[in-house]
């Protein structure tokens, strides 16, 4: 194969001592560069390329010089240059000369070729060098300009399966407007490009605004803001393609560069292409498998947490379980958690109403019976702010029991609440739940069996049995006794009805001494009885018992009704005291009060009280009847009667109350008598009227 010396050997001899140049141009587009120059030129003017005319070699020539241009595929070309435009040359000799300079086109290609691969394994090289997406994604940009010389900027698109869209991942020579545009496929040229998978070229700017026709308007204002596209001459557009799936679309321009993007180039950004598309894969693989590995790390970092925060649960569990075996007290179990936690830490027992530890709250705190009300309605954790002269905020954790409120932990939060923290909240409140339970049934227990012993003491009649059951209560024989019974008339649900008498009993227990005193409850009721050496004792501790018990009864918001005996020395008159303050009870609810009634206050009504409502409410309408007649209400002498006999039948008291003349009041009177057939002088009829009205206001009477 002849080599280029051996070329420039033959054109010298043939030429002898005549000065020559040769020209090579790959492409009819590009500038001609000197490859060989033979002796001194005095013309330097430069070659200009020649379109092709189908020949193989055209010749040019003037006085001065002489142009021969070699015609190639692919638009190349080799120029011979003379400064002798006289040299005789033969077809034979041009033909020749034509296969000649064909080598030359052929090891430029070569080397071209080799440039080409180098620069390709190199990129390549490059962009497997990482497997951080957006570094590959901005490597293989960044060296596919560099693979296409021609090429001044460009820009990679991704496909988006969620949106099904293409949205630019890397690019230089664009702005930031470009990530703003997504292309749908089909649309403008990467739309169809993706589409497709076929590679574009446009060598103009108006082919390339042509195949942008059906872009939307709004990305392509986009677009036109990105870049300076007054500059644009051409453009290649290839498809990233992995196992015959289109990834993505990559895009070159051409600003300034020499000559324009050819086929070669887009063959050649085709084949780069390939392996970006490759390498892509790989980092996406990668990304996945760091994402999986983070996962995992961070499930592992959660499971060792979980595992730790089960262990740590375990072990306060067995605590407070062993605690709770143990039969410590609540407050012994609240001081451990306080312990445990390694902070403040209370609970407010809602049976007992107690607060522990039992100790000064430096915080701003609720009172016991804010609790009480609050926890009537709250059943899940809450957190409150309680403002007194400072701020504090809390963490409340109710402790239920069959929908039942037994009380909650409260938690100030002058640090961050953990989730170890709710833990062990969580864990004690169970053994918490289940030692007031616990507590909560054996209360229960003894309220039975205290009221079994207390109905043997208002059954037997023996004085030294009943001198055994009051040693067995605690008695003593020659006391002064009282009973004082207390009611719950309305309520929800039975269980919430033991906890309420749970409740006021733990409070009454505080205002009554505990020497000689018996308590306990019985579904709705409360039986206390009292048992003291001196019977005027008993009226102080009631005394302080009624304030308590309508403060009870309105933060309860449930009516209280309670009925007081008459003291009496001597166990065996338990019985009477029972049954006179059944009867005050009886008498209280019966006129629809709440409070405590005394059986030496109920005065007359006391003969009453074994009467059938009926009876009592026979007497008064038989006498009071006549004045419900439609005339008589219309001149208010049922009115006047009462008021008449409350004012002791003051003739002035009476017409003044009424706000009418002492005649008409008479007038009235003497009506009245008329009806009722008897006389306010006669003392008999008299009893009669004033009985009839007394109990008229005293018992209710039922609608007719």
């Amino acid at each position: 194969m002849i080599n280029n010396q051996q070329l420039y050997s033959f054109l010298c001899n043939k030429f002898d001592h005549n000065p020559f140049r040769i020209y090579y141009s790959q492409n009819i587009n590009l500038q001609s560069y000197l490859i060989y120059s033979h002796r001194e030129m005095e013309i330097d003017d430069f070659p200009i390329n020649l379109a092709p005319n189908g020949e193989k070699f055209t010749i040019q020539s003037d006085e001065e010089k002489m142009l021969i241009t070699f015609f190639y595929s692919e638009n190349n070309q080799v120029l011979l240059y003379l400064s002798n435009p006289n040299i005789a040359l033969s077809e034979d000799e041009l033909e020749s000369m034509y296969v000649i300079f064909s080598f030359i086109g052929m090891e430029n290609k070569m080397k071209a070729k080799e440039a080409e691969l180098s620069s390709m394994i190199e990129s390549i090289r490059s962009i497997t060098s990482s497997l951080e997406l957006d570094d590959v994604l901005n490597k293989i940009i960044t060296q596919a300009l560099s693979v296409i010389p021609a090429a001044d900027v460009g820009f990679l698109q991704l496909y988006d399966e969620k949106t099904k869209e293409l949205t630019s991942r890397a690019a230089v020579g664009f702005n930031e407007k470009l990530q703003a545009i997504k292309i749908k496929s089909g649309e403008s040229i990467t739309g169809k490009v993706f589409r497709d998978g076929k590679p574009v070229i446009y060598y103009s700017r108006a082919e390339i605004y042509e195949g942008m026709g059906d872009i939307s308007e709004e990305n392509f204002e986009k677009i036109q803001g990105s870049f300076d596209n007054t500059r644009l001459k051409s453009l290649i557009s290839v498809p990233l393609l992995m196992e015959n799936n289109t990834i993505g679309v990559m895009t070159v321009h051409q600003y300034d560069a020499a000559g324009k993007l050819s086929i070669d180039d887009l063959r050649l950004l085709e084949g780069f292409a390939a392996q970006a598309a490759i390498t892509i894969h790989n980092a996406k693989l990668y990304k996945k498998a760091n994402e999986r590995l983070e996962e995992i790390t961070e499930l592992t970092k959660q499971l060792r947490e979980k595992n730790k925060l089960l262990s740590r649960r375990a072990e306060i569990h067995e605590t407070l379980t062993r605690l709770s075996l143990q039969n410590k007290s609540v407050e012994f179990i609240i001081r451990e958690v306080n312990h445990m936690m390694n902070r403040d830490i209370y609970f407010y027992d809602n049976l007992d109403t107690w607060l522990f530890p039992r100790k000064a709250v430096s915080y701003p705190y609720l009172s016991n019976d804010e609790y009480s009300r609050i926890l009537s309605t709250k059943k899940m954790p809450f957190y409150i702010d309680i403002i007194d002269q400072n701020q504090m905020h809390y963490y409340v954790y109710p402790i239920l029991s069959d929908r039942v409120s037994l009380g909650c932990f409260i938690l100030p939060l002058n640090k961050p609440i953990s989730s170890q923290d709710k833990m062990t909240i969580e864990q004690a409140s169970s053994v918490l739940a289940l030692e007031m339970t616990k507590r909560k049934t054996q209360a229960e227990v003894y309220y039975k069996k205290t009221q079994e012993l207390f109905n043997d003491l208002l059954q037997y009649k023996d004085p030294r049995l009943l001198e055994e059951i009051g040693e067995s209560l605690g008695l003593s024989s020659n006391s002064f006794f009282s009973v004082l019974l207390l009611e719950v008339v309305s309520y929800t649900e039975l269980q919430t009805l033991e906890a309420i008498i749970h409740r006021l009993i733990s409070r009454i227990k505080r205002r009554i001494p505990e020497k000689g005193t018996l308590i306990f409850g019985f579904h709705n009721k409360v039986t206390i009885l009292f048992s003291t050496n001196n019977p005027n004792e008993i009226d102080e501790v009631i005394l302080g018992l009624h304030s308590l018990l309508l403060k009870w009864g309105n933060q309860e918001e449930l009516p209280l009704h309670a009925g007081l005996s008459t003291p009496y020395q001597g166990i065996q008159s338990i019985s009477k005291c029972y049954d006179e303050a059944n009867k005050s009870l009886s008498y209280l609810i019966s006129r629809q009060k709440t409070g405590i009634m005394n059986y030496k206050k109920i005065g007359i009504n006391r003969l009453f009280l074994s009467q059938p409502s009926p009876e009592i409410e026979g007497f008064a309408d038989d006498i009071l009847s006549p004045l419900r007649s439609e005339k008589a209400q219309n001149n208010d002498l049922e009115k006047t009667l009462f008021t008449y006999v409350k004012l002791n039948k003051s003739i002035v008291e009476t017409a003044e109350k009424l706000h009418i003349h002492k005649n008409t009041l008479y007038h009235r009177i003497k009506k009245i008598e008329e009806l009722l057939q008897l006389e306010f002088h006669n003392p008999d009829d008299f009893l009669q009227i004033l009985l009839a009205c007394h109990l008229h206001e005293s018992f209710p009477h039922r609608e007719k």
